[in-house]
């Protein structure tokens, strides 16, 4: 049985991480992310069974489904005082999808580098998680 679930940067899901149970049920408003959350646990079954450009191909690609809301929002945004409003990205942008049992887990992160016009070092493979 899985055990977790954790999404970020799909469609309207900016980061989820859920503990599941034998029976788990999805309830909300229009609008609150039920679809992207079943679509992103159908994509991630795909991806994990070796499907993942197929998938990512049946989506639209791999630029409509991140996440295209801001990398942070302010406290006014927070409370709705402002409106939400894109910025330049800082950080690379990513879909990461992942699963977890009580035996073994499942994660992929799959992503678009930020654009650089000033170097073409901008596009070379860049894993940020292992600088020091």
């Amino acid at each position: 049985m899985l055990t977790r679930l954790a999404i970020a940067g799909y469609r309207s899901l900016r980061s989820i991480n859920v503990e599941l149970s034998p029976l788990n049920v999805v309830c909300g408003a229009n609008g609150v992310g039920k679809s992207s959350l079943y679509r992103a646990i159908r994509l991630l079954a795909e991806i994990a069974q070796g499907g993942a450009i197929r998938a990512l191909a049946r989506e639209g690609g791999l630029d409509s489904t991140l996440w295209a809301g801001p990398e942070t929002f302010s406290r006014e945004v927070r409370s709705g005082a402002h409106p939400v409003q894109g910025l330049r990205r800082q950080e690379p942008v990513a879909l990461k999808l992942g699963f977890a049992s009580d035996l073994w887990g499942y994660a992929v992160d799959l992503g678009l580098p930020i654009k650089d016009d000033r170097t073409l070092f901008g596009r070379d493979p860049d894993d940020h998680r292992n600088r020091r």
